[in-house]
This record gives structure tokens, C-alpha cells and sequence, in this order.
């Protein structure tokens, strides 16, 4: 059977006014990315490309995430049902099968899209509704069934004490038939209490007319976790770092303490690396194998770090890359640097990448040995081998030779005669 074109529509006009904050609710971050993000990777790796977002409230600040897909605006946010009513122009011509989500899902996983959008096809329906079963239904649109069957959606402002006990509730996630859905959307009604339009309503209204309404449930209700409040927020980026967590335990990496432990989506881990309590890692990261990080360790976005490293106690790492071997054990800060292979990082070094206008490149060559307290003013750069004494303060465009020792504030070679100077030792007779 050939496959019907498959296009996504995602809901994200809202304020969310819950979440009191001049930011759209679907902007703010969880999992190290905007909430919106994660639902457009979803709907990516679950295969679609023909991608829509309605955007409304501060639509502007859409912009960088939107790259390839279409924006739909809705001037006045007027429910759900009146969101994808503004669709219905770049739809007309449209043959196929669309999937409406909210934008505020951030846990859903691309494998339960599929499976949902492969029920809908095996099972003929106008629409298929995304279910699931949930031991706390307030709060939730409920599902009505009549022998089995899918007859409509109660929200819980319009619900009867008894339907507001069915546990079977509604995602907000549904596929349908794109040209009945837009045909049935002039049909629906603006509900008297809340003065909006719901999309809940098409599905009364399929019913209504005949229309085969099927449905498939989701096995974790966790995937459907919804973003109101900043609890919510919370709840999805523990959802998500746990979800992280596992897979990279599966893949040989130990976490001590996934508790106390941050790791956001798009991480690439080693096998046999160890990661310590209270350590944060970012998105767009990649750390080698038979690594250690932390405790208490900071790695940015577009960080790098190879294979058998330390980066240990107190170490933030931005936007830098760290060669094999090398070891950043204590209390250190690599801002846009560039370590080599076996560099000896001391405790308390500091690389001051930034003056104030511009982020600047600092370049730590293989086997280079950076004493205590070591402040590198970028742009600089530390030769093979080089070494800097405790407290050395290498100044910008004053770069360390291959080989040499540089000590003081501000930094400077030590003299070849001064090197060769023999060491007295003291001698002591036991008593």
C-alpha cells in the first residue's frame, strides 16, 4: 500500500500565562533547548518534513527556530480550534494526512508518532486521537466512548462529575484526513465559557456526520507531560535528563549519581567515561572515551573534549576543545580555547577569552604545562612543551615559545644561563 503524504501542524500562538513570564511558554528551555525545539525534532525524526507552526504571542522571537518550516500566524489566540482554522488557506491544496500537536510537548517521542501515524493508516479513519490512561485525570480532556468506540472529547470545564473519572484522556495529539478536518472546522461552535473554539469539537462533529474517529494509546503517559507552569517545566526536564541519562548508561558510561546529574539532549558520551555528581553538561557537546568529569564540572555548548581526559572539581569548559590525554583536574575556567594532547592544566588557571568586545581563541600546544593560578589573556597562544610558573600571567599577542618557561606578571622567558644554574643541596647528619 503506498503511503499518504504526511504534514504537522504545531500549535505554539499561546502566551501560557501560567508560567508568568513575558516569554512565550514554548521558548523557555528544557532539556538545555527551547520547549518548542523538541517537538519539531520529534516530528522530524518520526519522518515528516512538511512542517507548520502557528505562532502568535511574540511571533518574532520564532524566527531562528523555524528555519524550514512554514509559519501560520494567529492575530488573536481564540482556542485551538480557531489555531488551525488560520491554517486552512496554505492547506487547501493539500492531499494527504495531518498531524496536529500542541508545541508544549517536549517528552513526546518519535516512535510513538509513527506508531500512531500507522494506526491511523491501517485503520481508515478521518481522525485517530493520541490516549492514555493516567491515575490523576483532572485537569486532562477525557475520552467518551460509546461500545468501544471513540464518540467525542470532554474537557474537564464542560465534563460531568462522572466523566471527569475516566482516566482514558486526551493528548492534544491527532491525525486526520486534512480535508474533512478543514470541512468540519466550520461546523464547530465557540464554547460559552471560555469564548474559544476547540478542536476537541471536530471530533463530535466527524462522529456526527459518520465519519469513522479511531484511536491509539499511548504507553507512557510521561511522553504527553505538557508545559503550563514552571512545575511542569520541571517535571519535563526530569523526564528528559533521566531519558538522556539511560541512554547513555546503555551505551558504557557510568553515572554516579543520576540524581545530582545534568545532561541535556544532543550529548555524545565514550564508553568507559565516568561522570561525578553535580556536573553539567550541555547541548551539542562531545566527550571521549575513559574520560573523567567531575564533581561540580560545567561543560558548555560546542565543547569538545577527546579521549582520557580529566576535567574535575570546579572546571567550567566554553566553547573549547581539550586533546587526548589532557588533564584540567581543579578550579579552572577554558573560555574558547584549544588545548593539545597531554597538556598539564594546574589548579586555579584561568583563560581571560574575553576584552570586553570580542570572544578571543587561546591555542595550548601538545605537552604543555600550565603551573597554579596561570592567567592567559586571549588571544595567546602556549608552544610544545612550554611550561608557565605558578601565578604567570601571559599577556594577549605574547605567545610562549616551544620548550620554554615563562614566569611573572607579566609573563617572560626565563634567561638560558639562570636554567643552568646547578642546585645546591642541603646536606643533614642524622642524629
Amino acid at each position: 500500500m503506498k503511503r499518504k503524504k504526511n504534514a504537522v501542524l504545531i500549535l505554539a500562538a499561546g502566551q501560557g500565562t501560567r508560567m508568568k513570564s513575558e516569554l512565550p511558554k514554548v521558548l523557555h528551555e528544557v532539556g538545555g533547548v527551547p520547549v518548542l525545539a523538541h517537538v519539531i525534532h520529534c516530528v522530524k525524526e518520526a519522518g515528516i518534513r512538511n512542517i507548520s507552526v502557528v505562532v502568535g504571542y511574540q511571533r518574532e522571537r520564532f524566527r531562528s527556530l523555524l528555519i524550514g518550516s512554514q509559519a501560520i500566524v494567529q492575530e488573536k489566540q481564540l482556542g485551538t480550534g480557531h489555531a488551525v482554522m488560520q491554517a486552512k488557506a496554505h492547506f487547501s491544496r493539500f492531499e494527504g494526512e495531518i498531524l496536529v500537536m500542541p508545541g508544549d510537548v517536549p517528552c513526546m517521542r518519535p516512535e510513538t508518532i509513527r506508531r500512531l501515524m500507522d494506526e491511523h493508516r491501517k485503520s481508515g479513519a478521518k481522525a485517530t486521537v493520541l490516549t492514555a490512561e493516567v491515575e490523576h485525570p483532572a485537569g486532562y480532556g477525557h475520552i467518551i466512548r460509546d461500545n468501544g468506540k471513540v464518540v467525542g472529547i470532554r474537557e474537564e470545564l464542560d465534563a460531568t462529575e462522572n466523566e471527569k473519572q475516566i482516566p482514558e484522556v486526551n493528548s492534544g495529539i491527532y491525525m486526520f484526513h486534512a480535508r474533512t478536518l478543514f470541512e468540519v472546522l466550520n461546523s464547530i461552535k465557540e464554547n460559552a465559557k471560555k469564548k474559544e473554539y476547540y478542536l476537541t469539537d471536530v471530533i463530535e462533529e466527524l462522529v456526527r456526520a459518520g465519519h469513522p474517529v479511531s484511536s491509539f494509546r499511548c504507553e507512557d503517559e510521561r511522553e504527553m507531560q505538557g508545559i503550563n507552569t514552571r512545575a511542569h517545566l520541571a517535571a519535563a526536564n526530569k523526564i528528559l535528563n533521566e531519558r538522556e541519562i539511560n541512554r547513555h548508561q546503555e551505551a558504557g558510561v557510568t553515572v554516579v549519581s543520576p540524581e545530582q546529574t545534568f545532561i541535556a539532549t544532543d550529548v555524545e558520551i565514550g564508553n568507559d567515561t565516568v561522570i561525578h555528581p553535580f556536573t553539567w553538561i550541555e547541548p551539542d557537546v562531545k566527550i571521549g572515551k575513559k574520560c573523567i568529569v567531575g564533581p561540580f564540572a560545567k561543560i558548555r555548548s560546542k565543547s569538545q573534549i577527546g579521549n582520557g581526559c580529566i576535567v574535575g572539581s570546579f572546571v567550567e569548559v566554553v566553547r573549547s576543545k581539550v586533546g587526548d590525554g589532557t588533564y584540567v583536574k581543579h578550579l579552572s575556567y577554558l573560555g574558547d580555547a584549544e588545548l593539545g594532547k597531554k597538556v598539564n592544566v594546574g589548579a586555579g588557571t584561568v583563560v581571560a577569552n574575553y576584552d570586553g568586545k570580542n570572544k578571543n581563541k587561546t591555542i595550548v600546544r601538545d605537552g604543555a604545562f600550565l603551573g597554579c593560578n596561570t592567567v592567559l589573556i586571549a588571544p595567546t597562544q602556549v608552544g610544545r612543551a612550554a611550561k608557565t610558573g605558578a601565578g604567570a600571567v601571559v599577556r594577549a599577542h605574547h605567545f610562549v615559545p616551544d620548550g620554554e618557561t615563562v614566569v611573572g606578571v607579566p609573563a617572560n622567558v626565563i634567561k638560558q644561563s639562570n636554567k643552568k644554574k646547578k642546585i645546591q643541596k642541603n646536606k643533614f647528619r642524622r642524629s
